[in-house]
């Protein structure tokens, strides 16, 4: 068979597809609250038996339960004539979750739990419903391919499944259950198809993901709000000691202050300078996007060098003193700040936590009391940019969206691509499959349709050149 026959099988099931997906994003999963969890799970493992996995089945975690299956090579697969030796094929890790974040319904133009199919603002149909960018609608792509592939040329590759239900909390349990049960991990690679593509609306591969530490800072002053004239000047202030500690973390040009920050940071090779390179960005057009008249960008450090290849602080929150209108002359008794650090290849987040609180403890004034704790930590993780695996990527990329794939060094935001780099040691690339603007985590989030069905071509693909690559993929993440 051809691959006008795996065409034609994906084109006769689109409605089939369509009709399963909106079942899944029908059932709620909310991952902060619980809610839909175990029968969300369930719909998962029945979908993976019924689009082709030879197995599937529901691990339980301390946390949220994850979906394992299995869809082993067809021996002797087909595509226009060329043979897949099932003997040696790669076996090919695919990652997706199937827990959602919340979602208030009177905010959005349809109910959430309701997925409606109509045209976006670019006169496309896309779906919209809580999860259908993140990341229903993405892994979903995955069964699509497999369940065609199935019924025409075979499956090329073996490979695992792996949907989980805690990432939209952070993933807490995922590291322990890849490495509890490394045996039904055991891959060559590791894909995930999460986040959006480009915003110039081309698709992309990124050669992992920026790692990321959030802290809670407290300030404690006084036992109660004072009386700023009766008080203010002798005693001191949570809010100025807040704000002065937030400000000694970076230099001038945003750069952390903390001992030993940059050391672990991995050096940008010739070949990472050139994938920089040949990323297209319009500063101009970020800036009227934004409204903005600036960009924070380091002397020497263009916006894409500086957004995927080097660390950053954000202030996330501050919370001190009275807020509402008019006038009150207090002086707070607490003071409170929510700091985020993306963090790259090589960086230990732990580490740089250590750092923090040497800082801290360094920079508090007397009579200030500061307390912090670790809300979440991910660590970075970057592919090489000359692993074997990544121009089979691009081709396949290329071959699902019919338009040149970007190449990019990392994703900026976080997924947990460093549990299959580190636990299983092989390269891992994050292909998004969802539509630049998928609003994920916001009202009316969707997918378009057009999205899925590429996504879905380009895991055929994407097995397809895997496997007649023949190579030996081995670890280049380090």
């Amino acid at each position: 068979m051809s691959e006008s026959d795996l065409e034609n099988a994906l084109e006769h099931h689109d409605e089939t597809f369509f009709a399963d997906l909106e079942a899944l994003l029908a059932q709620p999963s909310i991952s902060a609250t619980g809610e839909g969890i175990p029968e969300c799970s369930l719909m998962v493992r029945d979908l993976c038996i019924e689009y082709g996995c030879d197995e599937a089945e529901i691990v339980e975690t301390a946390g949220q339960p994850a979906i394992v299956a299995h869809a082993r090579a067809d021996r002797d697969s087909k595509i226009d004539g060329n043979t897949s030796n099932g003997e040696s094929c790669p076996t090919v890790l695919l990652y997706g979750h199937y827990d959602v974040q919340p979602a208030t319904a009177a905010e959005w133009t349809s109910p959430p739990f309701e997925p409606t199919v109509r045209d976006g603002p670019d006169g496309k149909q896309r779906l919209y419903a809580r999860g259908a960018g993140d990341n229903k609608g993405q892994w979903f792509a995955h069964l699509c391919a497999i369940r065609a592939l199935r019924e025409t040329t075979g499956l090329p590759a073996d490979v695992v499944l792996l949907i989980e239900g805690e990432e939209e909390s952070g993933s807490e349990n995922l590291e322990w259950l890849v490495r509890e049960h490394s045996d039904e991990f055991d891959s060559d690679v590791a894909i995930v198809a999460d986040g959006p593509i480009d915003s110039s609306g081309r698709p992309h591969v990124l050669l992992g993901a920026r790692g990321l530490l959030y802290v809670d800072i407290e300030a404690q002053g006084a036992n109660r709000d004072l009386h700023s004239g009766n008080f203010g000047g002798p005693v001191p202030n949570p809010a100025t000691a807040i704000a002065s500690l937030l400000a000694s973390l970076t230099d001038e040009y945003g750069r952390s202050t903390l001992d030993g920050f940059y050391d672990d940071v991995r050096p940008l090779t010739e070949r990472d300078w050139d994938v920089l390179g040949a990323i297209p960005v319009d500063e101009e057009d970020i800036l009227s996007d934004l409204g903005l008249d600036a960009l924070a960008t380091n002397p020497g450090e263009g916006y894409v060098e500086r957004l995927l290849t080097r660390p950053n602080l954000n202030v996330a929150g501050l919370d001190a003193g009275y807020r509402g209108e008019g006038m009150k002359t207090v002086l707070p008794d607490q003071a409170r700040a929510k700091i985020d650090y993306r963090l790259v290849a090589d960086q230990d987040p732990a580490a740089v936590y250590d750092a923090l609180e040497r800082h801290v403890r360094e920079h508090t004034p007397a009579g200030i009391d500061v307390e912090l704790s670790r809300t979440a930590a991910m660590a970075p993780q970057r592919t090489s940019a000359d692993s074997p695996v990544v121009e089979p990527a691009m081709r396949a990329v290329r071959d699902g969206w019919d338009t040149e794939p970007i190449l990019k060094p990392a994703l900026g935001g976080s997924v947990p691509t460093y549990v299959f780099a580190d636990a299983l040691d092989v390269p891992c690339l994050v292909i998004p499959y969802a539509n630049e603007d998928e609003n994920n985590h916001a009202p009316d989030e969707n997918i378009k349709l057009s999205c899925v069905r590429a996504g879905a071509r380009t895991t055929v693909a994407l097995l397809s050149e895997l496997a007649d690559a023949n190579l030996e993929l081995v670890s280049t993440n380090s």
